[in-house]
């Protein structure tokens, strides 16, 4: 089976990827991202790194061929956050991705955090997709 990890080189993306790999056989890994230079250690570790941003919904659908579960981080582009990750989740779906995580906000349909309302929308696209979360 195959786990893909979007911001796989950002803060929260590393630390997964390298939990994953205590467990997870590193060919079995797909690491997202959007500078490859950047996941030169997860190369030399095994890891599949693929690269799509968020804004390239055709890399994404190409990136995520053949993963099953994703982890999807949340974008840090605020204003963008929402379409960029619609992106991900369409890309997924065409793929065939069948379970996707979501780093959210705790609560984010009722709390009052500035950020919560692009919380709120992914989870209900989420909801909306098909997708198992």
């Amino acid at each position: 089976m195959k786990i893909g990890v979007t911001g796989a080189t950002g803060q929260l993306g590393r630390l997964v990827v390298q939990e994953l790999l205590k467990s997870v056989p590193a060919q079995d890994l797909v690491a997202i991202v959007r500078n490859a230079a950047k996941a030169a250690d997860l190369v030399a570790e095994g890891v599949v790194v693929r690269v799509a941003p968020y804004d390239d919904p055709a890399a994404l659908q190409a990136a995520l061929a053949g993963v099953e579960r994703l982890l999807l981080i949340s974008s840090s582009e605020v204003g963008q956050r929402v379409q960029q990750h619609q992106n991900v989740i369409d890309a997924a779906k065409a793929a065939g991705v069948q379970f996707i995580a979501y780093t959210s906000a705790p609560m984010a349909a009722t709390t009052t955090l500035i950020l919560a309302p692009d919380h709120k929308a992914t989870e209900e696209l989420l909801f909306n997709s098909g997708i198992d979360f």
